[in-house]
């Protein structure tokens, strides 16, 4: 059962006059108050990282990063807890038939095991769609289905979550 007692989110900063590359961190609850923020061992400042997601059980997150090794643009990516290091391991690209040359962001982990996601470089009815992965087999996802109208529309659709259990 997830305590909620983590937060992972996204921090960008200014760097000599310029726009930092955004970074992934995280902070645990402790009491009333946070402690103090912990920036995830793979989050790379030469790189850009955002969007992170984690799932009900706390031991897989997913975001979106321009590092090397993806599909090109912005992809996702996933990562595992090592309970035994207690961090986050390397990451991993959920490869060509979910990410594309184009741009993927705004991971969501659904309960499912889906994963949802916008891109600009899937077909899609225009700028962001969202889209979703079915979980095929260990930390694999295809069958990218677009989520169609009234989800997505012609402008940018992005950034879905959901509460609660389907019935």
């Amino acid at each position: 059962a997830r305590k909620g007692n983590n937060i992972y989110y996204t921090r960008c900063g200014l760097q000599k006059n310029a726009q930092a590359k955004c970074q992934l961190f995280m902070a645990t609850k402790r009491g009333n108050t946070w402690s103090e923020e912990k920036k995830l061992p793979f989050s790379v400042d030469s790189f850009a990282f955002g969007h992170p997601a984690i799932s009900s059980d706390e031991q897989l997150l997913v975001f979106s990063s321009d590092m090397p090794g993806g599909q090109g643009g912005k992809d996702v990516w996933y990562s595992v807890y090592d309970k035994k290091a207690k961090t986050f391991g390397a990451p991993v690209n959920l490869g060509p038939s979910v990410n594309t040359p184009g741009d993927e962001m705004y991971p969501f982990l659904h309960d499912d095991g889906s994963v949802y996601f916008s891109s600009n470089g899937q077909l899609g009815m225009g700028g962001l769609d969202i889209f979703k992965a079915e979980k095929k087999g260990d930390k694999q996802w295809s069958n990218v289905t677009n989520m169609k109208a009234p989800l997505n529309s012609a402008a940018d659709d992005f950034a879905i979550i959901f509460e609660g259990k389907k019935d």
